[in-house]
């Protein structure tokens, strides 16, 4: 069984049947500030669209989350939109919620429902919610209303992080990597900055291969062998965390999302990230649009490394069928 964990959905939009000239659902293009932007047509929000995609890739499954930061009343709408989609066609989508994580009972309640009501699957999130990262500690009621649940954490990009403004350039350099920085910086933060430790069955799904976090953590191996894993005692008073960071950091799971054909960056993850938490994800539509195929040539080069059957059945579906609790 192939999982897409990483498969955005759009709600309907009201008499908008925007489509383009490409035949695509997205649509790149610089704006008058010379960055890139993108565009989404209205058939982002038809089903058939999603299931002929994942019928020309040999998907069997796909996770549905929706991009937009949203507030309370368009998250209702959307877990709603997301329920009944799934409802019409339980084995081939899985949903998850969203909510505002900062908006106290009001969103709590609202999760609640989405999970024990909706049969939603999970929650998705950004990797900055508002000006606060994810080891911000207002974050604690949503992580204590999560834990009570039962439920996974989606990790998603954020769209535009703030602090990267070196990365600013006419040839796309933010676009393409301020995120995926920001993302990296985010999986530390989890490891170090004491979520885990205060909720440690919290279940994390860290997208985009955690922004390539693989590549850096022998370094923060080293320093942290030079001054220790967090601030000095008199800055906090006590360590954020009382064991190694990568004990943390193993319970972590990454999809492989975000970019597009390539392996080099799932070879990469696979020295330090356990086949048995990375999930297969297209990021479709913003990738692999109008190009099933690419996806299918992905999961034979996927198939191609030298892995036990059993660990590439895990990353192609297993894995998120066990974490979803979907048969299989």
């Amino acid at each position: 069984m192939i999982i897409d964990a990483e498969h955005h959905f759009t709600m309907e939009r009201g008499g908008d049947e925007k489509k383009f000239s490409s035949g695509k659902i997205c649509e790149r293009f610089w704006d008058e500030k010379g960055n890139i932007r993108i565009r989404v047509s209205s058939e982002a929000s038809k089903v058939s669209r999603h299931l002929q995609f994942m019928d020309e890739a040999g998907i069997d499954m796909a996770m549905l989350t929706i991009n937009p930061e949203m507030d309370l009343e368009q998250c209702k709408r959307w877990n709603d939109f997301c329920a009944e989609t799934v409802k019409g066609h339980p084995n081939r989508f899985i949903g998850f919620a969203c909510v505002p994580p900062l908006d106290g009972d009001p969103a709590f309640n609202e999760l609640e429902r989405a999970v024990k009501d909706l049969g939603l699957k999970g929650v998705h999130i950004f990797s900055r919610i508002g000006e606060h990262t994810l080891d911000s500690k207002e974050l604690w009621p949503f992580y204590e209303k999560v834990d009570e649940l039962k439920i996974p954490i989606d990790v998603h990009i954020s769209s535009s992080p703030k602090g990267l403004d070196a990365l600013h350039a006419p040839y796309a350099l933010y676009y393409v990597i301020a995120r995926e920085l920001d993302i990296c910086a985010t999986t530390f933060r989890v490891c170090l900055g004491g979520v885990l430790e205060d909720f440690p069955n919290l279940v994390f799904i860290i997208n985009h291969l955690g922004g390539g976090v693989s590549a850096i953590m022998e370094r923060l191996d080293a320093y942290l062998g030079y001054v220790g894993p967090g601030w000095p005692d008199f800055y906090f008073g006590k360590p954020l965390i009382s064991k190694p960071w990568r004990d943390y950091f193993n319970k972590l799971y990454f999809n492989m999302a975000g970019r597009e054909h390539g392996v080099g960056s799932l070879k990469c993850a696979l020295t330090t990230i356990s086949p048995r938490r990375l999930l297969f994800g297209t990021d479709w539509p913003f990738n692999f649009d109008g190009d099933s195929e690419g996806v299918r040539k992905l999961v034979e080069e996927i198939k191609n490394l030298d892995l036990s059957r059993e660990d590439i059945d895990a990353m192609l579906g297993g894995n998120a069928a066990r974490l979803l609790r979907i048969d299989h």
